[in-house]
């Protein structure tokens, strides 16, 4: 009973696989690694998003706190309140308004909108790409 069997596999052409298909396995195999890494991006920058958003929290509350403080709003008002003794003494007046200025504050807010807004772009540059990527895999 062996033996036919063994006479039954040895006859028995195996099947030659398509053209190619060494090529598409590797390209699937490429992609998926890509879809993986863009994953792992979008992770990276969902996390850095929630902690720059986090942060703009206290920036703000910083720079309002800083205007308070710095009796900038009070130099600023003078601008609509008395606008011609401002106008006759507009240097003085602007130097008065950027003494008090706020600078660190205003830094560190601006530098906490610029990471939210380039975290932003990231996020949704690797959204894009991973609609993509499987789009592409499934294609």
């Amino acid at each position: 009973m062996t033996k036919d069997w063994e006479k039954l596999f040895t006859y028995y052409n195996a099947p030659e696989p398509p053209a190619g298909l060494l090529a598409k396995i590797m390209e699937r195999i490429n992609q998926e690694k890509r879809l993986l890494t863009l994953k792992r991006r979008l992770a990276i920058f969902s996390a850095g998003l929630i902690g720059a958003i986090i942060l703009f929290i206290p920036a703000l509350k910083g720079v309002m706190a800083g205007f308070a403080e710095s009796g900038f709003t009070q130099y600023f008002s003078l601008l609509f309140s008395d606008a011609e003794i401002v106008l006759a003494y507009w240097q003085n007046y602007a130097l008065s308004l950027l003494e008090t200025l706020p600078v660190v504050s205003l830094i560190l807010l601006l530098a906490t909108v610029l990471a939210i807004l380039e975290l932003l772009k990231l996020l949704v540059k690797d959204l894009k790409n991973i609609f993509i990527s499987k789009q592409l895999i499934h294609n």
